[in-house]
């Protein structure tokens, strides 16, 4: 993690859909020591390179679906929230909420707008026939940071949250992050074999951040999961 004292301006939005507790702990500092009940944590880290463009295209690729398209996911639905009713909140550097700015949507260099929160969307995993509907949590718009999280908003599989970031740190290098929580449903078939859940949820995060590398190949639908 970044670790450096820049001024925070994540906008988050509390899910009334959510099918897991603990909204937003993809956040926390202290979340693999300290997890949200009954979830695994994880945390992964991925260098891109260093310097200003990296930093630039790699958060451009983030913030517009980059990261799970070039993994191979099918991204469908995407509906942005409606702002006029939600704003969100922010946090500042000691992690009190405050009230949220006015909303600036920002544009991709393809003119995709970015991610903002309350957004939703369908994921489709092509090669294994998984649909995942999500919800942004949270987004992450700071000089040197640069994501969002997505949590579930129906249990299909292992529910809980995921956050991606791509950090610019002192030294001039360029990360992308990937930490979240799961747990698997308690009932039915993911309640059998929840651990290997789990474990494909996070690789499959991974995928995603892994391919915010340059010169990564998109996924080919046989290589997915």
């Amino acid at each position: 993690m970044s670790g450096e004292a820049e001024s925070h301006r994540r906008s988050t939005h509390i899910d009334r859909g959510a099918v897991y507790g603990a909204v937003g702990a993809s956040a926390s500092p202290d979340l693999l020591r300290f997890p949200p009940t009954g979830a695994t944590p994880f945390e992964h880290e991925r260098k891109l390179g260093s310097g200003v463009d990296r930093f630039l295209i790699a958060s451009n690729m983030l913030m517009t679906w980059g990261a799970q398209r070039a993994a191979g996911i099918d991204v469908r639905d995407v509906e942005q929230a409606d702002h006029e009713h939600y704003s969100g909140v922010t946090f500042n550097s000691a992690g009190t909420p405050e009230k949220a700015p006015e909303l600036e949507i920002r544009y991709g260099s393809d003119g995709e707008p970015f991610l903002t929160a309350g957004t939703t969307a369908v994921l489709h995993w092509p090669g294994r026939g998984v649909v995942r509907n999500v919800r942004v949590v949270f987004v992450a718009d700071e000089p040197r940071r640069a994501g969002f999280a997505l949590g579930t908003v129906d249990d299909s599989g292992v529910v809980g949250e995921t956050a991606y970031y791509v950090d610019h740190r002192s030294d001039d290098t360029v990360w992308a992050i990937a930490r979240g929580f799961y747990r698997a449903p308690e009932s039915g078939i993911f309640g059998l074999r929840g651990k290997a859940a789990i474990r494909l949820a996070e690789r499959t995060a991974i995928q995603q951040i892994e391919s915010l590398a340059p010169g990564v190949a998109p996924k080919r639908e046989s290589e997915i999961g």
